[in-house]
C-alpha cells in the first residue's frame, strides 16, 4: 500500500504517510482494552493503580458519581478479573473495598501504553495541521526616507 501511494505523492509526504502508518500498525490490537477505555473504568483503574486497594466510597466520592452508577463498573471489571470486590468488617460495619488484580494491571499498562501509540502517530499531523488561530503578519522594517528640502 505505502508503493503505490508513494507513487502519487511526493517523497516528503510519502515518507511521512509510512511513519504515520507504522506508528499505528504497532499498536496492538490485544493491547487497546475495549472494557477499561471508558472513561470511569480507566479512572477508576488509575486510581488503584498506584494503591492494594481503595474503599468504595472513597472511589465513588473521588469520581463524584452515585452508588448505583460506581456498582455497574466495577461489577464489569470484576467479570473480566481486572479487580476484585470484597467485602471487609470494620466498625462493625460492613464496607466494600476494590483491589485491582494482576491481570487487571497488566491489561491497564497495555491499555495505556496503546493510547500512548496512538497519541503518538498523531502528533507529527497535529503538529503539521492549521491551528486556526490567525497568524499575525510580520511587519515590514519601517525605512527612514529622506526628506525633500523643498517640500518641508
Amino acid at each position: 500500500m505505502t508503493v503505490i501511494v508513494a507513487a502519487c505523492l511526493s517523497a516528503a509526504k510519502a515518507s511521512y504517510l509510512a511513519s504515520c502508518i507504522s506508528g499505528v500498525a504497532t499498536v496492538s490490537k490485544a493491547a487497546f482494552a475495549k472494557l477499561i477505555h471508558a472513561r470511569l473504568r480507566i479512572e477508576i483503574c488509575a486510581m488503584l493503580s498506584p494503591v492494594r486497594w481503595l474503599p468504595f466510597s472513597d472511589i465513588r466520592d473521588s469520581l463524584e458519581i452515585s452508588d448505583s452508577v460506581l456498582s455497574k463498573h466495577p461489577s464489569a471489571l470484576a467479570e473480566a478479573g481486572y479487580v476484585e470486590v470484597s467485602r471487609v468488617r470494620a466498625d462493625s460495619r460492613s464496607r466494600r473495598q476494590v483491589t485491582l488484580t494482576k491481570p487487571g494491571r497488566t491489561a491497564l499498562r497495555g491499555h495505556l501504553a496503546a493510547l500512548q501509540a496512538i497519541a503518538a502517530a498523531a502528533e507529527p499531523a497535529l503538529a503539521e495541521e492549521p491551528s486556526g488561530a490567525r497568524v499575525p503578519e510580520r511587519r515590514q522594517p519601517r525605512r527612514e526616507v529622506p526628506l525633500d528640502p523643498r517640500i518641508a
